[in-house]
């Protein structure tokens, strides 16, 4: 049974996850950093064994991009017991993705499509990959808002009002932010490229 948001004396503690190359901007937020060069041997899976299987107190998964789909892969694999402590997660921009992931994000991106046993969050800039976010969303079972919008102004994927667990989850949402910088995407690259010199 997942803890944490239940228990009022025991506000969950952030943990983020990023993957090696990610350029993390807090210093005072736990981090599990993933080793995702050799996706297929595993070695990131045990890395988030290792962080959550044996913890006790009450933690919220912070992800942004690639590493939003190795955690949901890990938490539809793991067993229930290594996920005890997670009460639950928020996920940024899963499908904003630098160049040098794209090979992990299409691996990862085939994986299970379960719904996550935790509550969760996704939040996704409403004008980029909308749809293919949206659907992860739904396969995860998970809530969807734009990524500068208060629930009340944003559009979702679920009609039902905020539960109180994904109400307590957008309470991180600005420690995700400020914590490591959004991969850019090629749209982004586009936009803030300057434009190439005619040629004489």
């Amino acid at each position: 049974m997942n803890r944490g948001f239940d228990a009022p004396s025991e506000k969950p503690q952030p943990v983020l996850v990023t993957v090696k190359g990610d350029l993390p901007l807090a210093a005072n937020v736990e981090r599990v950093e993933l080793d995702l060069s050799r996706f297929h041997n595993g070695r990131w899976a045990l890395q988030l064994d290792a962080a959550f299987a044996r913890r006790q107190a009450p933690v919220v998964l912070l992800a942004r991009g690639v590493a939003c789909l190795a955690v949901t892969w890990w938490a539809q694999l793991s067993p229930r017991s290594y996920l005890r402590a997670v009460s639950g997660a928020l996920f940024d921009s899963p499908l904003s993705i630098g160049f040098e992931q794209a090979a992990i994000a299409a691996t990862v991106r085939t994986g299970p499509t379960y719904r996550l046993p935790f509550p969760s969050v996704v939040l996704n800039d409403a004008l980029f990959q909308v749809e293919e976010v949206l659907a992860l969303a739904d396969k995860w079972g998970s809530r969807f808002i734009g990524a500068d919008e208060t629930p009340a102004d944003q559009p979702s994927n679920r009609r039902a009002p905020f539960t109180a667990a994904e109400a307590k989850l957008l309470e991180y949402r600005e420690l995700l932010q400020s914590s490591v910088l959004r991969p850019q995407s090629p749209l982004a690259l586009a936009e803030t490229s300057p434009p190439l010199a005619a040629a004489d």
